[in-house]
């Protein structure tokens, strides 16, 4: 009896393709079902193969295209999110909808952002060149590392990095997969790589600058993206897996992953390794549930364990301006001043004050104190 193993979610969203043996794919949302393009009939002819198909979202379900198959089904352990995109003719009138009198505070952030930096956005979908490209996934590899160096954690993305970096060239230049940037003048600092799947976008890595996270740049992403998505008619955006704050406060469907036995039917043999399969994949969900119980306490743990030290410093009051011309200026974009980056950053948010008006003065390099200065504020930092 031969088994075939498939990753449906994987399948559908990274390599946009339905698996052969399936005639369509019924959708949850008031449409109609996607026909399977690569479908063969010989397919529901196999009468020696038993189908473990898992990692099943519950709105893109999968048809046979013959009544030859009985089917067993497991919920899985692991949710899914996604945001359906009906109804919502911007991403203003989506978090107006989802957050309510709080999507005024997403708005005043990503207007406060504008009004400090040169910001500008860009979607690669369908053309970007060698160069742009390498530069772009250099320049996501090491948000990467910064950020999962900070939260004392281990990216999965990265352990699969050059395989990432080896295919999404090519999957943005055929539209199977875009790359949304967000640039500080010339400077990126938000990069997040996106599937494509029948008018569905799956955001599968993103990171960002950490010395802009006063700015909730996550929040930005995804805003800007819905937009894109709303304005290029899509149906959904989906975050995938992985129980994570931010995908439970955007999503409007949360769903379970389903794990589906297919198996001819009338087939004692097929029934008997069926069965066999769905007591396995039912004692891994348990077995996953009680680890991933156990994996949450120790990531507490680990937090609460963590002797990171961090550069220790005291941020005056801001006040207006009035300092000594006297002081010394130093580029806080310098790799020997870089430790100032997102203190400036900090006061560009709580000041509202433009960078290209802002200047950092050295009151003692002794006692390492500095003033950082706007048009009409300023504010003394000293590190301890």
């Amino acid at each position: 009896m031969k088994k075939v193993r498939i990753d449906y979610f994987f399948e559908l969203f990274e390599k946009s393709v339905i698996p052969k043996m399936f005639s369509r794919v019924e959708c949850f949302e008031k449409e109609e079902s996607i026909v399977n393009p690569d479908y063969k009939d010989d397919f529901d002819n196999a009468s020696n193969t038993i189908y473990s198909v898992f990692f099943i979202p519950n709105y893109l379900k999968p048809i046979f295209g013959k009544d030859t198959f009985k089917i067993k089904k497991i919920t899985q352990f692991f949710k899914g999110y996604a945001i359906f995109l009906e109804g919502f003719a911007s991403a203003n009138a989506y978090i107006k909808y989802r957050f309510r009198s709080n999507a005024k505070g997403i708005r005043r952030k990503i207007n406060r952002l504008e009004s400090c930096f040169n910001i500008s956005y860009k979607t690669y979908y369908g053309e970007i060149k060698q160069e742009e490209y390498n530069f772009l996934m250099n320049t996501l590899e090491e948000m990467l590392v910064k950020r999962f160096e900070q939260r004392n954690d281990v990216s999965q993305s990265l352990l699969s990095w050059d395989h990432y970096k080896n295919i999404y060239f090519s999957l943005i230049n055929e539209k199977r997969a875009s790359m949304f940037v967000v640039y500080d003048s010339n400077k990126p600092i938000v990069v997040s790589l996106n599937h494509h799947f029948y008018k569905r976008l799956f955001s599968a890595i993103s990171s960002y600058d950490i010395d802009y996270s006063k700015f909730s740049l996550g929040s930005l992403e995804i805003y800007k993206k819905l937009d894109w998505c709303i304005t290029n008619d899509y149906k959904s955006y989906e975050m995938g897996m992985g129980d994570l704050t931010y995908k439970r406060e955007w999503s409007n469907h949360i769903y379970n992953f389903e794990h589906q036995i297919m198996y001819p039917k009338n087939n004692s043999i097929a029934t008997l390794y069926a069965n066999l399969e769905y007591m396995k994949a039912f004692a891994k969900e348990m077995i996953f549930k009680i680890a991933y119980v156990r994996y949450k306490e120790y990531k507490t743990k680990r937090k609460k364990n963590d002797n990171t030290i961090d550069v220790k410093y005291e941020a005056f009051p801001i006040e207006k301006v009035h300092y000594s011309k006297e002081h010394r200026v130093v580029d806080f974009n310098n790799d020997d001043y870089i430790f100032l980056r997102n203190i400036v950053f900090d006061f560009l948010y709580s000041s509202i004050e433009n960078v290209s008006d802002v200047k950092v003065l050295e009151v003692s390099e002794k006692k390492k104190t500095y003033i950082i200065a706007g048009k009409s504020k300023m504010q003394k930092v000293a590190f301890l």
